[in-house]
């Protein structure tokens, strides 16, 4: 609704100034506390133009605007022209949100969008750092959804690296029956042959030759260590859903091996963007020139292609994202892999199973950490030296920094994961949540409510930081009642629903006059499609995170100051009902999006 009143708004100037109504539209904002509603710094755009100072500029602006039913009246200050909006603007914007309901802010743009996350390898469970990955991925595609895309949730399963070799030398060699949770136990095993790797030479030479069978494919060994990534995946999987993760496909390295490498290579070599080298060091490899594409390149030829026909990691990687944008023929067949508890079937690519409309994406967003930002850089600037500039432009990489408890760092291959898993934190927090949560509520319930909590909790702490910023985890602020936490939205969200029940709400009302905190709340839930709209362009969770705590300062400082259900007169009971049921609608939604459940009591 701010949106349509700026446009109003810009309109009217435009008429006032014959400028163009896009260029009206620029000089817009939501003004400060205290200077109306929406201002405009028109004055500064035209008054080179008009010969004027900007303030003179806006003087004259300002008296050419002609009324309008959602303007109340204009102040000039100095060289910004502030709107104050009319209580016809705030009922309808009231209105709206409830007509509108859960639709409220969605958008409809229709592209077709894959999202890669979380991609863990197949050999050990979650740790935070994976599950700060698993969160934002989420997010992300719960955000470019609501904006109307068709997103495809995509995992990368790598089933043919060396960690699942030696996880799988474990299970041959060692111990021969998996025991409890799959990850856990694939994990431990992975750290004990790790560490076998390094002091004994045949364990690292049998290690590799199962690497070398899992390579070549068609054997024994290939389908056993396929089976034991699917095993771990499936166990990941737990995890994921505990935390309200889904997925719609995996893709496997072994497949993409078989399905679509050899027409890859082929592709890449006729395109004529990569060279053939016959001398130097890079002799007998297909190579892409890069020099000049890439800033700070200590080599700017990038192999793709090794002399022996093998890809490299990004030889395979573009391979991989030619198939995503739908540059190659051939596809994959997709198994079911497992049902999900509340979002379908998941599927696997296979040797078996039907083709399926996976791929063929407008826009890429792969979630990976930082330290992958220049292989990352590589395929984009390979993308665009092969022609594709659109898919270029429309390849993202969403970068994130680590995360860490204050007290531990994680490594697979050492094992510093343990006791700090994923799974543990959410045990933990189910736990701290059991504490928290009130006596009142029935004993049967207290189990469900803690465990919302908990993940709610969680999920909030996790996505209301910047991913290019790093992230400690303190339970203390994490699980707290006050300031910005999973649990206040929570709160806030079951406030408003409590109110609702114990009044007998209809929704129809009538024309109100409204006061500066019922203003003030309005205002904050018409900027709602705004926001959601810029989260989903920069694919930054944390704006609406940041959005819905304001939301709900607002929203307290209203209901403490705005009797609600005793209010002292019929419409403002009424209208302040509207506004309580708006709230839950806006702040119910945008803590969806960010995958944050809401209980139904605490």
């Amino acid at each position: 609704m701010i949106l349509n009143a700026k446009h109003q708004i810009a309109s009217l100037i435009s008429k006032a100034t014959s400028e163009d109504e896009s260029l009206c539209f620029k000089s817009l904002e939501v003004a400060q506390e205290g200077h109306g509603d929406i201002a405009s710094k028109i004055g500064f755009m035209l008054a080179k133009k008009m010969r004027m100072r900007p303030v003179q500029a806006a003087q004259e602006v300002a008296e050419k605007l002609k009324p309008h039913e959602w303007v109340k009246g204009v102040e000039v200050a100095g060289p910004y022209i502030n709107f104050m909006l009319s209580d016809e603007f705030y009922a309808e914007a009231v209105m709206r949100i409830l007509q509108d309901g859960k639709e409220y802010g969605r958008g409809n743009s229709g592209k077709r969008v894959i999202v890669e996350s979380p991609s863990v390898n197949p050999n050990k469970p979650w740790h935070i750092g994976h599950l700060r990955n698993a969160l934002l991925g989420d997010a992300v595609a719960n955000l470019l959804q609501f904006r109307g895309d068709h997103v495809q949730r995509m995992d990368y399963i790598d089933d043919l690296g060396l960690q699942v070799a030696q996880s799988l030398w474990g299970y041959l060699n060692l111990d021969k029956e998996i025991e409890g949770k799959a990850d856990h136990w694939i994990g431990h095993e992975y750290v004990k042959v790790a560490g076998m790797v390094e002091k004994d030479e045949v364990v690292k030479k049998s290690a590799e030759g199962i690497l070398r069978e899992m390579e070549n494919g068609g054997n024994e060994t290939a389908e056993k260590a396929r089976w034991l990534a699917e095993e771990c995946v499936k166990a990941q999987y737990e995890t994921a859903f505990n935390y309200g993760n889904y997925e719609n496909v995996l893709i496997c390295e072994s497949d993409i091996m078989r399905e679509i490498f050899g027409e890859g290579i082929e592709k890449l070599k006729a395109s004529g963007a990569v060279t053939h080298e016959t001398s130097g060091p890079s002799k007998g490899c297909w190579v892409v020139k890069l020099s000049g594409k890439m800033r700070g390149m200590t080599e700017p030829d990038k192999i793709l292609i090794r002399s022996n026909g093998t890809a490299t990691y990004t030889g395979k990687d573009m391979i991989f994202h030619l198939w995503k944008f739908g540059k190659l023929k051939g596809g994959f067949r997709y198994s079911k892999f497992l049902e999900q508890p509340t979002d379908g079937t998941a599927y696997i690519t296979s040797k078996k199973g039907k083709a399926m409309d996976f791929g063929k994406a407008d826009l890429v967003v792969n979630v990976i950490g930082v330290e992958q930002k220049y292989p990352q850089e590589v395929i984009k600037h390979v993308l665009d030296v092969l022609g594709y500039t659109k898919e270029a432009e429309n390849f993202v990489h969403l970068a994130y920094e680590h995360a860490w408890l204050p007290e531990a760092k994680f490594s697979g291959r050492k094992g510093t994961w343990v006791g700090h898993t994923a799974d543990e934190l959410a045990a933990e927090g189910k736990k701290r949540a059991l504490e928290k949560v009130k006596t009142g509520i029935p004993e049967g319930e207290r189990e469900t409510v803690a465990e919302e909590v908990a993940i709610g909790a969680i999920r909030y702490a996790f996505l209301k930081i910047a991913p290019e910023k790093k992230l400690v985890f303190k339970w203390d602020e994490v699980l707290s009642l006050e300031g910005d936490s999973g649990p206040y939205l929570q709160y806030a969200c079951v406030r408003a629903r409590r109110i609702l029940e114990k009044a007998d709400f209809n929704e129809k009302v009538g024309a109100y006059g409204f006061n500066a905190e019922e203003k003030r709340l309005v205002k904050e839930l018409a900027q709602f499609p705004m926001i959601m709209k810029n989260a989903a362009g920069k694919m930054k969770p944390h704006l609406v995170s940041d959005y819905l705590y304001s939301l709900s300062n607002v929203f307290s400082k209203f209901y403490t100051n705005n009797p609600v259900i005793k209010a002292e007169k019929e419409e403002e009971k009424k209208m302040r009902l509207a506004m309580v049921s708006a709230f839950n609608n806006v702040l119910s939604t945008g803590l969806g999006v960010l995958g944050v459940p809401v209980p139904d009591k605490m």
